[in-house]
């Protein structure tokens, strides 16, 4: 068994992944400036729930997970798992400001985009 380092709780590899799933969430829900209640409301689950799988002690189904990602945090499951430098951070907080605009801002503010890098 290993221990998480911050309780000393023991637990097995499925454990640690949980840990791990929960530490990656609350970093970027951080990282978008999203509440825990914000993430909830959009992900249609409680702000206990959040809270709990931040803190490593839920495992959501795999349907349930899928929602918080891509609804909650406006972004493919993928890439959930990439890399956590200051780039994915920033494109994270660009897509999820993205994501809260109406349908038509998000096309405006595409055209500007490809205008701006000659696209």
């Amino acid at each position: 068994m290993e221990t998480n380092g911050i309780s000393g709780r023991s637990f097995g590899r499925v454990g640690r992944h949980t840990a791990l799933i929960g530490t990656r969430l609350r970093r970027l829900r951080g990282a978008l400036g999203l509440t825990q209640e914000e993430l909830a409301r959009r992900s249609r689950v409680s702000a206990k729930f959040v809270s709990a799988i931040e803190n490593g002690h839920s495992s959501p189904s795999l349907e349930v997970f899928t929602r918080v990602v891509e609804l909650g945090l406006a972004m493919p499951l993928g890439e959930f798992f990439a890399s956590e430098d200051d780039e994915d951070r920033e494109t994270a907080a660009l897509r999820a400001l993205v994501a809260r605009q109406p349908a038509a801002v998000r096309r405006r503010a595409l055209r500007v985009l490809r205008a701006l890098f000659d696209e």
